[in-house]
């Protein structure tokens, strides 16, 4: 039979897993509003928007993996 985790260790780990799809859209929200306002800033057009977005996009898919990885030792 295999041993059984905790409750409160099964609470912390529902609590850490539940975050990752606000850290997700928080990173690409904020890469999206820096590079607009880069974009209004500098006139670029929205060539810093694109790329600012897709450094959201690789933050949000970091902090999954390290929360995934975290847990799932």
């Amino acid at each position: 039979m295999p041993p059984q985790k905790s409750t409160a260790g099964t609470m912390r780990m529902l609590g850490a897993l539940s975050t990752v799809g606000i850290s997700i859209v928080l990173a690409i929200m904020i890469g999206a509003a820096c590079g607009y306002y880069l974009d209004l800033w500098l006139g670029t057009g929205p060539w810093l928007f694109l790329l600012f977005v897709l450094f959201g996009i690789a933050a949000g898919i970091t902090n999954v993996y390290r929360t995934a990885g975290r847990f799932l030792k």
